[in-house]
């Protein structure tokens, strides 16, 4: 791969695409505030406080395995009982040479000191011999040794999924603090726009845009407010931009970012009272991406192209959401691939491109081939694509081998 100096000269207005995350990041003062849900109701919804264990885990102590609790390490015992998991447990304590039957779960009868595995015994009537040894503890498992009383279960700003639910229902937790949804307006802008289920007539097109950002958007921790297709009409599109100030955490947009006499979104922000704080990213594709506030909302306004908006909302957009959200944005870190393709370097900005995986090179890096012809306003190379290549800024050329990255879209789309 040739490395060349980025020359930024013919437009010094560019930001790095980590500059631009940081820019939008300081957008937003704080998360959304805080309620209190019931357990059935936490999935997808953030932690604002720690949760505190208010119960050990394992409640008490139990056997690891079905077997038998032995009284001491002796090699022979006679069986004084039977325990089950769900039973309430043995009431007399074990004398020296006396075993329970026990399965894994069960409660430890007193007095037992081990568990012995039933494949490691024969059994004649009421009397087990031991073909091994066993050692003092062997196969218990003690009361809070997972989990102390006060333990911490799940900290603060933590995105509650199936893991966070087991060990909160086993724990016990009945409610948890999370931050509020974030209420995001969703706007798409142009008079070439038609919406999904009207016919076409000449010069229309469908909305791409809007469904495919309320299927990233859509998530329990958002409350989606749809604002429909927004006319090229800067008043209107002003009228729309401060309603959508006066309720919404913040507005997602696209189409009108760029500089033509028909891309009113920077003019109506000012008409309504906003600023915008970001105009150009080193991106391809994506570069006219805009971000700032308009009354109470964090504003990013997202290119009118489909795989524009796309790449867009995964890099800049989620990173106004997850602060909304009392997440910490997560790194842009793409995994380590090699190129499986050749093609002219992207220059000064990083490109991202659909891309499917084809096997793993000698040194076991996935190889990455980019699909499609290019364009962003093409979307039949994404249904085919893994992720997206990831070709860094200041390259003239790549070539098959050459070191690239790669998003998998299961972790790029995630908000």
């Amino acid at each position: 791969m040739t490395v060349t100096t980025l020359d930024l000269c013919a437009d010094p207005g560019l930001l790095s695409v980590e500059a631009a995350r940081a820019t939008v990041a300081a957008l937003v003062a704080g998360p959304v505030g805080v309620e209190t849900l019931p357990f059935a109701e936490l999935r997808g919804r953030v932690t604002a406080e720690p949760t505190m264990s208010p119960t050990p885990l394992p409640p008490f102590d139990h056997s690891a395995m079905d077997g038998y609790a032995l009284a001491d390490l002796g090699l022979r015992h006679v069986l004084r009982g039977r325990l089950a998991a769900g039973s309430a447990g043995a009431r007399e304590t074990l004398k020296p040479g006396e075993a329970v039957r026990i399965f894994t779960g069960a409660p430890m009868p007193p007095g037992a000191i081990a568990v012995v595995m039933q494949e490691r015994v024969t059994r004649d009537g009421d009397v087990v011999a031991l073909r091994t040894a066993v050692e003092r503890g062997a196969n218990i498992r003690r009361r809070g040794e997972d989990v102390s009383v006060g333990d911490l279960l799940v900290p603060a700003g933590a995105l509650i999924d199936a893991r966070h639910l087991a060990i909160l229902a086993a724990s016990g937790v009945e409610r948890v603090a999370v931050r509020r949804k974030v209420v995001i307006g969703l706007l798409s802008t142009g008079d070439e726009l038609v919406e999904h289920g009207r016919s076409l007539t000449p010069g229309r097109i469908h909305d791409a845009n809007r469904p495919m950002l309320l299927g990233i958007l859509s998530t329990p921790a958002h409350e989606v407010i749809d604002y429909g297709i927004a006319p090229d009409d800067p008043a209107e599109l002003t009228r729309l931009l401060i309603e959508a100030g006066r309720r919404c955490d913040a507005l997602v947009t696209s189409g009108a970012t760029s500089v033509g006499e028909e891309d009113h979104l920077a003019a109506a922000v000012a008409a309504a009272g906003g600023q915008l704080g970001l105009a150009k990213v080193a991106l391809k594709p994506g570069k006219p991406i805009v971000a700032g506030r308009v009354g109470g909302a964090a504003l990013v306004g997202l290119p009118g192209n489909p795989f524009a908006a796309l790449v867009g909302q995964m890099l800049i957009g989620r990173v106004v959401l997850e602060r909304l959200a009392g997440l910490e944005p997560r790194p842009l870190a793409p995994l380590s691939a090699v190129a499986a393709f050749g093609q002219k370097g992207p220059g000064g900005r990083t490109e991202f491109a659909p891309a499917a995986l084809v096997g793993t090179d000698p040194s076991g890096l996935p190889r990455v081939e980019k699909l499609g012809r290019g364009g962003s306003a093409r979307l039949a190379p994404l249904i085919a694509a893994d992720g997206l290549a990831v070709i860094p800024a200041g390259h003239d050329e790549v070539k098959p081998g050459d070191a690239i990255g790669f998003l998998p879209f299961r972790a790029a789309l995630e908000v």
